[in-house]
């Protein structure tokens, strides 16, 4: 059938280097996000279903995927052959060409998977199938034996250990498996250098591979990243690096097994310093606060954190945090003294739990300018999505202010530190100047208009922001409202 029918199949360097350079009957397969590994494994499950190898199982994360990979991928290959050597079944999702046929079947129903022996296993999407364990000892183990089947696994890694139950991930585990040998790796045969590594060469783009000292090379992994995709730009891969953090960008784009618990998010090299009589030069583009509440004074409630930041062309300056648990009277003066000190174009709270009665509360009474936040990502992952500024130095703390070392150490704490209100409060602030396309770029701010701080103060109302608004004979009218101040912000 192999000289009958021929398919239309490219494959680019670095897959050909996975399914043709060696005969190892175990691959493991570590990449980075858009390397082509999917489509590497339907080409290459076409190809051997052609020179007759059946049968081939296909583990996949859920159906759904399985039906875009096959009309993807599959179909716009096999359109090119005649109809009658191939035929896609949905509703029993198998593939047949020629005598040859292909099972699909989703990880999130293993029933589903038990009871045939296969030729040839493809196991996609690794991190997220081998998460279950008893899917690999129970299910896919037994059917390999029958045709001594050659089984190729691979995905993006998520990490070396479950998070609920610390248990070291069968990804990973498989991966150390064919590191037996790793001192002695076998290079790729274009690879000029001897030098001994254990994740690719960046620059070279060559990855090593791994072969196992046990049965005979049975087992070989593999370690791309998504820069060995030639088809891809690399200044594509570029932005994508910027815009992750780097725990997550060694394992979304490098294709690394990363410990998660074994380091923080935010590094404290990160950060850049300033002294305040710099700002002096600097031109200053907006002020906003940012509040991360809590409403009790107990010693066991969260604090209430409010960060205050000047945006300029070159970064985020934060000139000011106030720290403490206070009842809910007491924050909102806080609220307002704090307004009143900074004099912000934007006071960001959280619109969530206690954040929202705040904000009703000024709205209600106040012309402050209030701005409610929603989130839609956990905690975590906010923070993974501004660390990227962090790193780049963009983010900048004054010298010589006592409450930096504190914000310093909890977020490099973070998320396993004992609090994060002030992590909360950087992040909400960070994160709405990225969503907002407010973003700073070298010496231009994106997305904004360059007002002078004069051109700024004429839009300033001419009514009080701190003027509160009362119901009259159904008009909104005013009345005043005079508070104390407290001198600077300060730190609980």
């Amino acid at each position: 059938m192999g000289k009958e029918l021929k398919l239309e199949i490219k494959y680019h360097p670095n897959q050909s280097k996975i399914f043709f350079e060696s005969d190892a009957r175990y691959k493991i397969i570590a990449k980075g996000r858009r390397f082509g590994l999917t489509r590497g494994f339907a080409n290459y499950v076409m190809e051997q279903m052609i020179e007759g190898v059946t049968p081939v199982l296909w583990v996949d994360t859920i159906y759904g995927n399985i039906e875009r990979y096959v009309e993807r991928y599959f179909m716009p290959v096999l359109r090119t052959i005649p109809k009658e050597y191939y035929k896609y079944r949905a509703n029993r999702n198998d593939l047949k060409i020629g005598k040859s046929i292909c099972d699909f079947r989703s990880a999130d129903k293993p029933e589903n998977i038990e009871g045939f022996g296969y030729a040839l296993i493809v196991i996609n999407e690794a991190g997220i199938v081998l998460k279950n364990r008893r899917l690999w000892t129970e299910s896919i183990m037994p059917m390999i034996m029958d045709f001594k089947a050659k089984v190729l696994i691979g995905g993006t890694p998520k990490g070396k250990s479950l998070k609920k139950t610390n248990e070291k991930h069968l990804f990973y585990e498989l991966f150390q498996k064919c590191e037996t040998g790793k001192n002695t790796p076998l290079l790729s045969p274009d690879r000029e250098s001897n030098t001994a590594l254990l994740f690719p060469d960046r620059e070279s783009n060559t990855p090593l591979l791994y072969p196992s000292q046990e049965g005979n090379m049975q087992w070989i992994a593999f370690n791309f990243s998504s820069y060995d995709n030639p088809y891809i730009e690399k200044s594509e891969i570029d932005n994508l690096v910027m815009e992750i953090s780097p725990m997550l960008r060694d394992q979304e784009v490098f294709g690394k097994f990363i410990d998660k618990e074994s380091k923080g998010v935010i590094d404290s090299s990160w950060w850049k310093y300033f002294e305040r009589e710099s700002l002096l030069e600097k031109r200053i583009s907006g002020i906003t606060q940012s509040w991360d509440t809590g409403f009790k004074d107990g010693e066991g409630n969260d604090y209430s954190v409010c960060t205050t930041w000047k945006t300029a062309d070159d970064g985020y300056y934060l000139i000011d945090m106030w720290r403490g648990r206070v009842e809910f009277p007491e924050l909102k003066k806080q609220s307002i003294r704090l307004y009143e000190l900074f004099r912000p174009n934007e006071i960001l709270i959280e619109d969530k739990a206690s954040g929202q009665s705040l904000i009703q509360e000024l709205q209600r009474e106040t012309r402050l300018p209030i701005k409610a936040v929603k989130v839609d990502k956990d905690k975590i992952a906010r923070v993974h999505a501004i660390t990227p500024l962090i790193e780049a130095g963009k983010v900048k703390l004054p010298i010589n202010e006592s409450w930096v070392k504190y914000l310093v150490n909890e977020c490099e704490d973070f998320p396993d530190g004992e609090f994060d209100d002030v992590v909360d409060s950087v992040s909400q602030f960070l994160n709405y100047c990225k969503t907002s396309n407010r973003e700073v770029s070298g010496e231009i701010r994106v997305g904004d208009k360059q007002r002078t701080m004069e051109r700024l103060r004429r839009k300033v109302r001419r009514a009080s922001p701190l003027t509160p608004l009362r119901r009259r004979g159904g008009k909104v009218q005013a009345s005043s409202l005079s508070l104390p101040l407290r001198g600077r912000g300060y730190y609980k």
